[in-house]
């Protein structure tokens, strides 16, 4: 009997892109869909943030948003009322997408490398190269939680799906961390810190 491994690397891949998105300059970081599944966002090296119409594979151009610096974080909210972006200017920017209205959210120090907005779209959790994590009132701006201080510049960020816990990355994949957002406290740690080369 064929091993797993053996029959997948004999299977042919089934997937084909239906559509190959083309106007970034550079490297893309991030993407993420608006919750119609019609519309996609990114964030590039190129210092734009661009929204895709994903059935006609073009940019929806009046959306383009061009920034001081690489944009290496993109989330767009459950409801499609808010989208977030963050990246090397250490700030993370905010837009409600009917009003058009941005607001800045300032606490970093260093590169926002990852962020995701809580299933309730009230918050937006970020994570950052200064080794903290932080949530934010998406309607105020406001600091809810935080900053989780870590051992390592920070790589990926999530809520659970009832928000009250905090999973974060280190960036170079050896520490894994879960805080409770209530109370402000290390649930659990798995992994060592990365020791400087």
């Amino acid at each position: 009997m064929a091993s797993t491994a053996t029959k997948a690397a004999g299977t042919k891949s089934i997937l084909t892109p239906s559509n190959t998105l083309k106007g970034h300059g550079n490297w893309i970081a991030s993407i993420s869909y608006f919750p119609d599944g019609q519309r996609m966002i990114s964030g590039s090296d190129d210092k734009t943030t661009r929204e895709w119409d994903v059935k006609t594979g073009k940019e929806i151009e009046e959306a383009r948003d061009v920034r001081e610096g690489s944009v290496y974080a993109v989330g767009v909210s459950k409801n499609g009322r808010w989208i977030a972006t963050g990246g090397d200017r250490a700030e993370l920017k905010v837009c409600e997408v009917e009003t058009g209205i941005v607001k800045k959210f300032k606490g970093h120090t260093n590169v926002i490398t990852c962020i995701d907005i809580s299933a309730d779209n009230m918050w937006l959790a970020s994570a950052s190269f200064d080794e903290t994590a932080r949530i934010w009132n998406l309607d105020t701006g406001k600091l809810v939680a935080g900053p989780f201080k870590g051992e390592d510049p920070m790589g990926a960020v999530r809520f659970s799906p009832n928000s009250n816990k905090l999973a974060v990355k280190s960036n170079w994949g050896r520490r894994l961390e879960v805080w409770d957002v209530q109370s402000q406290k290390l649930d659990v740690k798995v992994g060592a810190p990365v020791t400087p080369t």
